[in-house]
């Protein structure tokens, strides 16, 4: 029996120390593992020796370094001698020669009469005020001296001037008014069979009423008339975006085209007047002489003719 403990003992002695060591090494692999799993979940804010906003920390906002106030003051004072010697310096007005003013360059003789405004507003005396009327009556008459050489080129050069085709008398016009108004009102009836008026009214508008009474003159010319009624017809309405009353639109029978003529009442000589504009644009002309009448091309009213310098140089 004794032997059988003794035996035992030994056995225990021997093994011990291995089951020890092996503890110890599982225990410090345990730990090296638990080391590489943190650190691989660690994140930025876990590796930052500073912490940052969300830390709930008091946190002061880092001001940028301030230049020394030296450097700035001496900058200021570099740009000073700049600014002054960017504002020009003008001479006391009657050392200029009245030859030198009149022909002086215009931009030169606005800043110098600006000049003059201003020192005798700011500090107005009796000599700052006689100065600036000085150059003031010198400015008036640089412009009638253009004017009177204005008048004597547009006399050698009527080609230059626009009163053949703008007459300023009463009897001239009246005459293209009524130039105006035929040649309108034949081109209306001329493409008659080509374009209609599509008018659009509602009950109780009594502009509707006093603009139907006008077109009655139209259809008597022979120019379609439609009248569609937006309560009526709202889909109509809808389709060409009718929103108020009376309303016509220019209409091409054979593609549909359309173009809005008047809204609210209007007088047929100007109707017809827009019907011509409108019939040249949806055919397609340039809108360049959109505002031109026929009588009126070639003349010193259509933008597309050169000027006399560059017609002659043509022909």
């Amino acid at each position: 029996m004794v032997r059988i403990l003794l035996t035992i003992i030994t056995v225990l002695m021997l093994y011990v120390p291995v089951l020890a060591q092996d503890n110890n090494a599982k225990e410090a692999q345990k730990n090296s593992n638990d080391s590489e799993t943190d650190a691989k979940q660690s994140t930025f804010y876990d590796k930052s020796q500073k912490p940052g906003w969300w830390w709930y920390k008091d946190f002061k906002k880092e001001k940028p370094e301030q230049q020394p106030k030296q450097e700035s003051n001496q900058t200021t004072k570099e740009q000073q001698p700049e600014q002054k010697r960017q504002q020009p310096e003008y001479k006391p007005l009657k050392e200029y020669t009245y030859e030198e003013l009149l022909y002086m360059h215009p931009d030169e003789f606005a800043k110098l009469y600006d000049y003059y405004l201003k020192k005798a507003v700011q500090k107005p005396t009796e000599e700052s005020v006689y100065e600036f009327y000085n150059i003031q009556d010198v400015a008036r008459k640089k412009a009638l001296l253009f004017a009177n050489i204005s008048g004597f080129v547009w006399q050698k050069y009527p080609e230059l001037t626009t009163e053949r085709d703008v007459p300023i008398v009463g009897p001239g016009i009246t005459q293209k008014a009524e130039m105006i108004k035929e040649e309108v009102r034949q081109y209306a009836q001329t493409n008659a069979q080509d374009f209609g008026y599509v008018v659009f009214v509602q009950e109780g508008c009594k502009y509707c009423d006093a603009q139907l009474q006008i077109l009655k003159k139209a259809v008597l010319d022979g120019i379609a008339v439609k009248v569609v009624d937006i309560a009526r017809q709202p889909q109509v309405a809808a389709q060409f975006g009718i929103e108020t009353t009376p309303t016509i639109i220019l209409v091409e029978r054979s593609s549909g085209k359309h173009l809005p003529i008047a809204s609210g009442v209007t007088a047929l000589d100007d109707i017809y007047k827009r019907t011509q504009r409108a019939i040249r644009l949806l055919r397609g002309e340039s809108p360049e002489t959109y505002g031109a009448y026929d009588f009126q091309k070639g003349t010193s009213l259509d933008p597309t003719v050169p000027s006399p310098l560059w017609k002659k140089k043509e022909k």
